[in-house]
């Protein structure tokens, strides 16, 4: 920013002594440094509120950027939708009517089977046999 230099800096302090005199000159001095406290506070907030309002505007794009994408994807659903309803019309426009599914339709029967006898089952499980233990 500034380059001012340790010689250049001393010259002013000293043609502000000369000038000013001693009485006034920590006075003045004091004002300077409460000025330049000030301004480097003001540039500070100023510095944190660009921040903020680049973060907000950040967060603009992003929720733009979110509200596209789900706009995209809500209208490519509503068309996956409208498509399968079609299908469906179409399917059911295709099937037959009533009157036509209760057509007479010759069906044979099979013969039943005589039964069988069947062995009986044996137990899944049985209880293991303990021996005897005679002492």
């Amino acid at each position: 920013m500034l380059d001012i230099s340790f010689s250049e800096l001393l010259l002013c302090f000293l043609v502000a002594l000369v000038v000013l005199g001693p009485e006034k000159l920590p006075r003045v001095a004091r004002g300077i440094g409460r000025w330049t406290g000030q301004a480097k506070a003001y540039m500070r907030n100023l510095s944190a509120e660009l921040d903020r309002e680049s973060h907000a505007s950040d967060l603009k794009q992003q929720m733009m950027d979110a509200r596209r994408i789900f706009d995209e994807e809500s209208s490519a659903m509503k068309r996956e939708f409208h498509g399968a309803a079609e299908q469906g019309r179409a399917a059911i426009s295709d099937a037959p009517t009533p009157a036509e599914a209760a057509a007479p339709v010759s069906v044979e029967v099979p013969l039943a089977a005589p039964p069988v006898a069947t062995p009986p089952a044996a137990p899944l499980f049985s209880e293991p046999k303990i021996p005897d233990k005679h002492v």
